[in-house]
């Protein structure tokens, strides 16, 4: 099984990857505090764990708690619990051999009062948009191989 991640060219022609984009956020910095750079590390391999899991299960989509099928969707959803929010990893799987990471997003833990309509309207339009990327995909084979 091969583990890809979603790409597409940018208005300069440079392939851009939403899976990988929004890992850019635990990249460490020369800015970063000793303990900042720990937490980033803890959580990027509280990550890397979660997709070992998703690759040694062969990309099912029903594997609860952790991976679960979206409403209807070909996609699957990878869930992942960090402190006050949840990660959201959208992928799909291809007749068993690849994997293909879509997007990944943050969803709050706890909804507010009166927030739960919004937050799924959010989440709705990002499933709309990864639901285009695997279209793009299957499309134009544009993708950047991923290595756990």
């Amino acid at each position: 099984m091969d583990l890809f991640c979603y790409a597409f060219k940018n208005n300069k022609g440079e392939l851009e990857s939403p899976f990988l984009e929004y890992l850019e956020k635990y990249a460490i910095e020369k800015t970063d505090s000793e303990e900042k750079k720990r937490k980033k590390v803890k959580k990027i391999m509280n990550i890397k764990a979660h997709l070992e899991y998703l690759f040694t299960n062969n990309g099912k989509y029903d594997l609860p708690p952790i991976v679960q099928k979206y409403k209807n969707r070909e996609i699957g959803i990878l869930k992942i619990k960090e402190s006050d929010k949840l990660i959201r990893i959208a992928f799909f799987t291809k007749i068993d051999k690849q994997i293909i990471f879509l997007n990944a997003f943050d969803k709050p833990k706890l909804y507010e009062k009166g927030k739960k309509q919004k937050v799924d309207k959010m989440i709705e339009k990002i499933l709309d948009q990864v639901e285009n990327f695997k279209l793009n995909f299957l499309k134009d084979k544009l993708y950047i191989p991923l290595n756990i």
